[in-house]
């Protein structure tokens, strides 16, 4: 050896990680300001094993600029906090590094968040797609009150949502919810969309706030409530669920 103390190694590993965080920030950054749209495959989006927590820190250094942006765009100001509220839902400490291309969209305000639901601004096939946030009941006031403010934002009547929410066993099984209410706002124009993420995975997201590993164990999640039970039920048997997408009808 040349007399030189060796570098700890939980400081080597802190130094690596305050390297990859970094990284990441400027990535992220750059796709904040990229006049073009982000696409889920883009690399800047890559989280290259940095940690949930780091990259939730990155995500929060650029609320600021984020908030700058969406304003400048002619969000509303309401509308814009609403939508950076998604940066501290109490799940994203558990999964903000695996899901950059959803917070990407939020900061850059491609999606915001109106009410009870957020839309994405740009419409796609079948409309703007609408999303529901891991948040409070879905009760059909606060639907039609975010979907009356959606129409008078966006200046549009399409819509479309892709959601294990569809699903059709949730209508037959908890006829009288909520989400089955919500449900039957859309008439489905495919049973279960090619791409994304899976029907089950999002499901035990969704319910638990939890992976869909930790879900199957019933040492692990036990469920509380009818949707919770009906959730575990199908995971642990193996049946998952689906990921239908559908057209709002006309109101």
């Amino acid at each position: 050896m040349d007399g030189q103390r060796r570098e700890p190694h939980a400081l080597r590993l802190a130094r690596r990680q305050a390297l990859s965080t970094d990284a990441l920030l400027d990535r992220l950054r750059d796709a904040l300001r990229d006049p073009e749209p982000v696409v889920d495959s883009d690399p800047r989006l890559a989280s290259d094993g940095v940690s949930n927590a780091a990259a939730l820190a990155a995500l929060l250094e650029l609320e600021p600029e984020a908030r700058e942006r969406q304003l400048a765009l002619g969000i509303p100001a309401d509308v814009v906090e609403a939508t950076l509220g998604d940066l501290r839902r109490s799940h994203r400490p558990d999964d903000a590094a695996s899901v950059l291309d959803w917070m990407i969209e939020i900061l850059r305000g491609d999606v915001v968040q109106i009410g009870r639901l957020q839309v994405e601004r740009r419409a796609g096939e079948w409309g703007h797609a609408l999303h529901i946030p891991q948040e409070g009941p879905l009760d059909p006031e606060s639907v039609d009150a975010s979907l009356a403010r959606i129409r008078s934002f966006t200046g549009s009547d399409r819509f479309s949502c892709t959601s294990w929410l569809l699903d059709p066993v949730l209508q037959a099984e908890l006829p009288a919810s909520n989400i089955a209410a919500f449900a039957r706002r859309f008439e489905l124009v495919l049973p279960d969309h090619p791409s994304g993420e899976d029907g089950a995975e999002a499901a035990a997201r969704f319910a638990f706030r939890r992976p869909l590993a930790e879900v199957l164990d019933p040492a692990a999640v036990v469920p509380r409530t009818s949707l919770e039970r009906l959730v575990a039920e199908r995971l642990r048997a193996g049946r998952g669920w689906t990921q239908p997408v559908g057209v709002l009808r006309p109101a």
